[in-house]
């Protein structure tokens, strides 16, 4: 089962980052998630998304509302290659083995209950790990592009392999590569359907 979660209807236009734990607090509170949890039947909940659309924000909240655990699988593959970032991983390894050992903790999540997953922003160019998710529930965060890269300009892109490449105005790199990482992810998702 897959939805689509659009920020924009949750997060007012002007409101700080920040401010977002406070909101969904308010919005997801602890009474609302009582009645929600059992029509969850205990199912994994797999948060999706490009990079910066807040999954890993969104999953905190929602996994302390829920009463589920929070699980990054970013930092799953950290600790299955030897506690190094992501950006190592790709540095070191390269992109392909880390998409291997990504698809690898998505398998072992999803034989997990009572979890929020906050997945990796690639994870879904792989076929095997949509099957890993159906197992459970999958939400798009989507979040426009442009927003994504004022997101990733401020914090920067050293934690984001596929974004540190030449110098520049930080906005635009993101944006740009940010435009063809979506293209790329069309093109994929044409051939596969």
């Amino acid at each position: 089962m897959t939805f689509l979660l659009d920020p924009a209807c949750f997060v007012a236009p002007r409101m700080e980052s920040g401010d977002l734990y406070a909101f969904f607090d308010e919005r997801l509170s602890k009474k609302k998630a009582k009645e929600l949890v059992p029509c969850l039947n205990s199912c994994c909940i797999f948060l999706i998304g490009m990079m910066g659309c807040g999954k890993t924000t969104v999953g905190k909240v929602l996994s302390e509302a829920l009463g589920y655990a929070f699980v990054d699988s970013d930092t799953c593959v950290e600790q299955a290659v030897g506690e190094i970032s992501v950006a190592q991983i790709f540095q070191q390894h390269g992109e392909s083995a880390f998409r291997d050992n990504e698809s690898k903790a998505l398998q072992e999540l999803s034989s997990k209950s009572q979890q929020v997953v906050a997945t990796g922003g690639g994870a879904v160019l792989h076929p095997i790990n949509w099957e890993y998710m159906r197992k459970g529930i999958t939400v798009f965060l989507d979040v426009p592009l442009d927003a994504l890269a004022r997101r990733i300009a401020a914090v920067g892109t050293d934690s984001r392999p596929l974004l540190d490449f030449d110098s520049g105005d930080p906005y635009t790199k993101a944006l740009m590569r940010l435009s063809t990482l979506l293209e790329i992810k069309a093109s994929r998702e044409v051939f596969q359907s």
